[in-house]
């Protein structure tokens, strides 16, 4: 059971990304295993957005989110990591070619290239450039940790990140959320186009699911 979905002329940003990802089953629910091992009711993958419409619409969600915050006013790249982050980056960057077109989509490589173009990143990325970060989701942060570092060596200035959806769980060992715990760790804000609870709220059919797993975590 769904809630009535809403026109989208009275959706708010985070409403219709929600919608998105549930129509396209970037949002799934179930019995999931997460890469970390523990059970989750369920699971968020952003790559399995790949058609151009797919691609267009989260391009356009994150370019919107981009434009709505005014810290990344000044922003110069779109950065997304190797490799989820890639095609993110480059949606949004194309997304935002008719308001901002001098912006510019980078990314890292993962193996060190030891011929011809011998960069670090695919894409130009300049000293003092100021740089958004985007991704599917934080779970521990060591991803945009490393994105974060190997940005600064190159003398570029990471001024936040935007991520498709927060699961809200907490950080291991803290009771902050992994968003939470980043963001005090880093200094950088974080935003999300969506949250879980948001979805639980308007999921009645997994609201207990959703009240069961998350306090689990109290218990734990």
């Amino acid at each position: 059971m769904r809630s009535t979905p809403l026109h989208k002329a009275e959706m708010t940003l985070e409403q219709e990304a929600i919608e998105f990802f549930l129509n396209e089953e970037a949002l799934k629910f179930g019995d999931f295993t997460l890469k970390s091992g523990r059970k989750s009711p369920y699971f968020f993958n952003t790559g399995s957005l790949c058609t151009a419409a797919q691609l267009a619409k989260m391009g356009e969600l994150y370019a919107r989110k981009l434009q709505a915050e005014k810290v990344f006013n000044t922003a110069d790249v779109v950065f997304g990591s190797a490799y989820k982050g890639i095609p993110i980056a480059v949606a949004t960057a194309i997304a935002l070619a008719s308001s901002r077109p001098a912006i510019r989509a980078v990314s890292d490589r993962k193996e060190a290239k030891t011929h011809g173009d011998k960069s670090s990143f695919l894409g130009i990325l300049n000293a003092r450039d100021s740089v958004v970060i985007v991704d599917d989701v934080i779970s521990t942060g060591g991803t945009k940790l490393e994105a974060i570092e190997k940005l600064r060596e190159a003398g570029a200035n990471p001024i936040g990140l935007i991520i498709a959806f927060d699961r809200a769980e907490p950080a291991e060992g803290s009771k902050l959320t992994a968003k939470e715990n980043f963001e005090k760790e880093t200094g950088l804000p974080v935003f999300a186009l969506a949250n879980i609870h948001d979805v639980a709220r308007i999921r009645p059919d997994v609201r207990e699911a959703m009240t069961n797993y998350f306090a689990s975590f109290s218990n734990s």
